[in-house]
């Protein structure tokens, strides 16, 4: 017999003591293409779900984070302006013909001094630019016939466009995706609750009610990614893939390197043709960067991040890229230590309180934070087996190293690191189906713990949001006390 696809290893009369791993097999081994090909994997007694279960179980889980996480977002209160959002000055300044987002008041200002423009903004030929990805700058261009209809200016974004842009496509993204790999909506609901209050997403949304541009496009870089993953894992259609990749390039510009993976995939799967096509739409993602990146800074491969850093090269990381430079093996040690081993500090245990501190604001180790990652090496033999799996782990390598490689561990992250959202929704939703099961349900059970545990201890280390919020402009200068970049 031919195997109807090639990254299927059929093995038909190998035995395996685990009854997910058998099912998981003859879940491969079925001609049914990459699409579903783990539904009956995971469909423990061939449970059939219907709309309405489904549809049920989203709207406990919606409620169940509201309860949870509710005091920690404060969704009523979310807003971001451009005083104190480059992302937002800069798709002002397009609306207005510029690219440089130079207050009107420079001649009185001396720029080169950070405390006189806005913080983690570059420096360059008298000039004050944003460097991080444009996606909010197109979305403050998107929203302006909203907000000057309603509020008479496109520099402020409301709470609802910002909620219903950010938020919402989060939760509903992170449940369809995992539901379509599980085909469980109780687990996919697990997953979800444990995805966005368990992981560095949580903190992030605590920071983006106060528009922290930085948090906010790690955010929107989880809903590209999870487009990303859903689509080489089920159909391989290549445009969704397409689709999420620009969301996720666009907020994160490391994570433009799963186009790799897009590549690999659509000639895999399409031949020459593919191929090309693919290639054509990584170019229509890529374009608009390299364009902006000549425009403010002269060269299309320059990202300006080393101009943040100028009136700041004393600080701990403005000496560091101007020693070694933006990316540099110097930094790899710092790195690896920071996203894997450095522990949490903890400022207070007894009998009825573990307190976590903020002191550690470089960052904690993810397998410490988020134990649920794990499953992606005690869930190989699951996953492994699984079309484009393998294509979108070996993915996530050049985005470690790219990672490892990067100046900053990633400041503003106390107790957590949030770099690893680079990476982490593609392992979660590719061990995702390894997780659940076994014998005794001993993979339930495990998984469980470790969402319980990540809860809580996010629980621990976000705070509760103020419900009488300031202004924006004057929460997000209070609070910017490290590089978000």
């Amino acid at each position: 017999m031919t195997n109807p696809n090639p990254d299927i290893q059929l093995e038909p009369n190998k035995p395996s003591g685990d009854p997910l791993e058998r099912q998981v097999s003859a879940a491969n081994a079925a001609p049914v293409g990459p699409t579903l090909a783990m539904e009956s994997a995971i469909c423990e007694g061939d449970r059939h779900w219907s709309r309405w279960e489904v549809l049920g179980c989203f709207i406990i889980t919606v409620i169940m984070i509201q309860v949870c996480l509710g005091p920690k977002l404060r969704l009523s209160q979310w807003e971001a302006d451009a005083q104190s959002n480059a992302g937002i000055a800069e798709g002002v300044a397009w609306l207005d013909g510029r690219y440089d987002i130079t207050p009107a008041n420079a001649d009185e200002l001396d720029l080169r001094d950070p405390e006189q423009r806005q913080h983690d903004t570059a420096y360059f030929e008298d000039k004050v630019y944003n460097v991080f990805p444009p996606l909010v700058s197109m979305l403050t261009v998107a929203f302006s016939p909203l907000h000057n209809y309603l509020i008479d200016k496109a520099d402020f974004w409301l709470p609802q466009p910002y909620v219903y842009t950010f938020f919402w496509p989060l939760v509903i993204a992170t449940f369809v995706v995992f539901y379509r790999q599980l085909q469980q909506p109780i687990y996919a609901a697990a997953l979800t609750l444990g995805f966005i209050g368990g992981t560095a997403v949580l903190p992030n949304l605590y920071f983006c009610r106060s528009g922290y541009l930085g948090q906010m496009d790690h955010v929107i870089s989880q809903v590209g990614l999870l487009i990303l993953a859903a689509d080489v894992l089920g159909k391989q259609r290549i445009w969704p893939a397409l689709l999420g990749l620009m969301i996720a390039t666009y907020s994160r510009q490391l994570t433009s390197l799963y186009g790799l993976v897009l590549l690999f995939v659509a000639a895999r799967r399409y031949g020459v043709k593919g191929f090309l096509l693919t290639g054509i739409g990584l170019a229509f993602i890529a374009a608009p960067m390299l364009f902006l990146n000549y425009q403010k800074f002269g060269n299309p491969l320059d990202f300006g991040y080393a101009n943040i850093y100028v009136g700041r090269e004393t600080e701990f990381m403005g000496s560091r890229v101007a020693e070694h430079g933006v990316f540099s093996t110097a930094f790899i040690g710092d790195n690896l230590y920071y996203l894997h081993a450095a522990p949490p500090l903890i400022a207070e245990v007894s009998l009825t309180q573990l307190r976590f501190s903020d002191g550690n604001n470089i960052g904690t180790s993810l397998w410490i934070t988020t134990p649920l990652a794990v499953w992606l090496l005690l869930g190989l033999g699951v996953w492994w087996k699984r079309p484009g799996a393998r294509p979108l782990i070996l993915g996530t390598l050049p985005i470690l190293v790219g990672l490892a490689l990067y100046h900053s561990p990633g400041y503003l992250q106390h107790g957590y690191n949030r770099f690893a959202l680079d990476f982490l929704p593609i392992w979660l939703v590719v061990a995702a189906p390894a997780m659940f099961g076994g014998k005794r349900q001993w993979r339930t059970w495990f998984s469980v713990a470790c969402i319980a545990w990540s809860l809580l201890y996010f629980q621990s280390i976000t705070p509760d949001a103020r419900v009488a919020q300031p202004n924006a402009r004057v929460a997000s200068i209070s609070g910017a006390e490290h590089g978000q970049v």
